[in-house]
């Protein structure tokens, strides 16, 4: 602390306070207090030559005088500034990652366009009739590069700003959703599992984009059904009310642990104690990209043996 006795000028003040080799808002400070007819504390911040930075204040005295008092916060300054190069860094690092994924996501295209082309032609005899194991083959090409293709899509939506611009129009959630089904359905049969749509008919209309509502309801109907063991059951729920549009999605599959839950909507996560088919995860954190990029809100209920439910609450504007 240093006290500034009454009376004492801009000049002397910095006489006073030359061994310090301060900024002159120091003393700017201490003559603002001393002389302020409102007799307010007044604060800065001040940088000594070496280096160190100062939280100053200075409050009036009823004798005149002022304190002037001096908190050291160079420690304080060196940490954020430290912090501020290591956010810099990740961002500019995530920046590099998200550039080569979609880069390499783009060039991956190309030859599965090749494998895909080919693999149709040898399944439909052009290269000459093939036996039943070769049939089987190219059908096992073509389902792998389906998969493929579908998962190259994901990547690509996922190194998409999450900020990025949706195009809004209005979107009929029941028609979105019953598309979503549809689109799901051959999945569900192949597992022999009951898939069903409940409307009671307020589910209404929503501003978005109605191919990333319909891709958001996809993914969460395929995580149900990917976790849902055969003869099971999975249902696709639309309610609502003047406020939200609501998507539910249950099944009655062996459920999920606390941990899972709790990173369920992590990138690139395991899926826990479901059937991880699609080892890399990317189907609920795509939901909930979409979701929230629509100003709307998911959530995850799941207990082992006990099944899970997503709810979805989208605006209404």
């Amino acid at each position: 602390m240093h006290r500034f006795p009454s009376g004492v000028g801009k000049k002397a003040l910095t006489d006073e306070l030359r061994g310090a080799a301060v900024q002159f808002d120091l003393v700017q400070v201490g003559h603002a207090g001393l002389h302020a007819q409102d007799r307010q504390q007044r604060g800065s911040t001040v940088a000594f030559a070496d280096g160190r930075h100062f939280d100053i204040s200075a409050v009036p005295l009823p004798d005149g005088n002022a304190l002037v008092t001096m908190l050291d916060t160079t420690d304080q300054h060196r940490v954020e500034r430290a912090l501020r190069d290591r956010n810099e860094a990740l961002e500019a690092a995530d920046r590099v990652k998200t550039a080569f994924v979609a880069n390499m996501s783009y060039e991956l295209r190309t030859p599965l366009t090749s494998i895909k082309g080919f693999a149709e032609m040898l399944h439909g005899g052009f290269a000459g009739q093939l036996s039943a194991s070769g049939t089987e083959y190219s059908e096992a090409i073509l389902v792998s590069v389906e998969r493929l293709g579908a998962l190259i899509d994901d990547v690509l939506d996922l190194t998409q700003s999450d900020d990025a611009a949706v195009d809004k129009a209005v979107v009929d959630i029941e028609l979105v959703a019953h598309a979503a089904a549809e689109a799901i359905a051959p999945l569900a049969q192949e597992k022999s599992i009951d898939l069903a749509v409940e409307n009671i008919g307020t589910a209404g209309h929503v501003k978005g984009d109605a191919r990333r509502l319909r891709q958001a309801i996809e993914h969460l109907l395929r995580h149900a059904v990917l976790g849902t063991p055969a003869e099971g059951r999975v249902l696709l729920h639309l309610d609502g009310n003047a406020r939200v549009a609501r998507i539910i999605v249950s099944d009655d599959g062996p459920g999920m642990d606390a941990e899972a839950v709790a990173h369920a909507f992590d990138r690139f996560a395991q899926g826990g104690a479901r059937n991880t088919t699609r080892a890399l995860g990317l189907g609920l954190p795509l939901a909930k990209q979409f979701v929230e990029g629509h100003g709307g809100r998911i959530e995850l209920i799941s207990e082992p043996g006990e099944g899970t439910l997503v709810t979805v609450e989208l605006p209404r504007s």
